[in-house]
């Protein structure tokens, strides 16, 4: 049975407009999270500055591990919902001896261009996903809950990430952001999985935690003014490029880091395609910790509790 939770809501989002000062609207501008009161500021503001929870679980604000890919094979399933769903031809594939890396020689350009969203055709694509690839999918999360010393709820619906050589549609800066901008709780925790070699431009570049909060903190916590900064502001920019780095991972790596630290996904100047799977997790004592309810700040307005975004059940001990 699915255990009850009790949260004490005060407030709730609204949609946030902006003043744009004549610049064009890109990358996470106009969708940051915004507040309904003073009150609900600070409330998100208590739960924004808490300690770390992955410190608190693991002494360090990132921890990198493997997962054993023969029995938790998400290759195979790629490849056969890459197939199942006309993607790309099974025939294709072979003659690139069903290297992933090679997705790209096999797809016209129109199935890899960007929309403003960061996203392809083949990842939105991916939203809905078969039961053998779902069931690989809870396999990984499995795995991942032997780390905790709780039972963890895993985001429902992953989100699987195709990223092309040079591809259509990539025209800002890279997107630096922390998920707790776009509505996320401050304690959940993020994990990144790559099925394919990642390493400088092909890469998730990543932000460690304290540089992370004093460039937010440098905005004023005005979560939308960062987002304008990062694509306008060449210092921020300078700065930012300068304290972070790419992650040089291969297939059967995973990372978990603190949901606050800032990320992007950059321009793949390689000759390589990066697959790649975003997922969020949380402990159950974690879920009793929100001071305020927390939304997606996209179309769904998603609320992040069990059996909405999160898993109804967990999964450990």
């Amino acid at each position: 049975m699915q255990k009850e939770f009790h949260f004490h809501w005060l407030t709730k989002f609204k949609s946030m407009s902006l003043d744009q000062d004549n610049c064009k609207v890109r990358g996470h501008m106009g969708k940051t999270v915004s507040f309904d009161s003073t009150g609900d500021r600070e409330l998100f503001m208590k739960d924004f500055l808490s300690p770390s929870g992955i410190e608190n679980s693991f002494k360090t604000w990132k921890v990198s591990g493997k997962y054993n890919t023969k029995d938790i094979n998400f290759k195979k399933h790629l490849i056969n919902e890459l197939i199942k769903k006309e993607i790309v031809d099974k025939e294709q594939l072979i003659n690139y001896k069903n290297n992933l890396e090679n997705l790209h020689l096999c797809l016209h350009d129109s199935k890899k261009n960007l929309d403003d969203t960061e996203q392809n055709e083949i990842s939105i694509s991916f939203y809905d996903i078969s039961l053998e690839l779902k069931n690989e999918y809870i396999k990984f999360i499995t795995n991942i809950a032997s780390l905790f010393s709780e039972p963890i709820y895993y985001q429902e619906v992953p989100t699987f990430r195709f990223h092309f050589p040079n591809q259509k549609g990539y025209d800002w800066e890279d997107r630096y952001h922390t998920d707790v901008m776009l509505g996320h709780p401050p304690y959940e925790f993020n994990v990144w999985i790559p099925f394919t070699n990642v390493y400088d431009s092909n890469s998730m570049r990543i932000t460690p935690l304290n540089y992370s909060l004093n460039f937010i903190k440098d905005s004023n916590y005005d979560f939308e003014l960062f987002a304008k900064n990062v694509q306008y502001k060449e210092g921020v920019i300078k700065d930012l490029k300068e304290k972070s780095d790419s992650l040089n991972m291969s297939y059967g790596d995973f990372i978990i880091f603190d949901p606050r630290c800032l990320h992007c996904t950059q321009h793949n100047k390689t000759d390589i395609t990066r697959i790649s799977l975003d997922v969020r997790i949380i402990t159950e004592s974690n879920l009793l910790k929100y001071s305020r309810e927390y939304r997606t700040t996209g179309r769904k307005k998603m609320l992040f509790l069990p059996g909405h975004y999160f898993s109804q059940e967990p999964i450990g001990l």
